[in-house]
């Protein structure tokens, strides 16, 4: 029974939006960490687990900010441009 609660408080936490609250950071290692644990499989015929740990997946990314690639030479250019 308490895993079926804890899947449910899962799901109701993803549909509620209550990641909005934590960092880009927890919300995306959040999601890596439940998506390493997940196999491709289990999507395509889901338990309430999987159907739990899909949505929380999907709702910490969504609340997650964007990620931008710098160029590390440009960067560094620029700094010792400053110096």
């Amino acid at each position: 029974m308490k895993k079926v609660e804890k899947m449910k408080r899962r799901f109701d936490r993803a549909m509620s939006n209550e990641f909005r609250e934590s960092s880009s950071h927890e919300n995306i290692n959040g999601a890596i960490k439940l998506a390493m644990d997940m196999k491709i499989i289990d999507i395509l015929e889901p338990t309430s687990k999987t159907i739990g740990e899909l949505a929380e997946i999907v709702s910490r990314l969504q609340n997650a900010d964007s990620l931008e690639v710098i160029d590390i030479e440009l960067f560094s250019s620029k700094l010792h441009s400053y110096s």
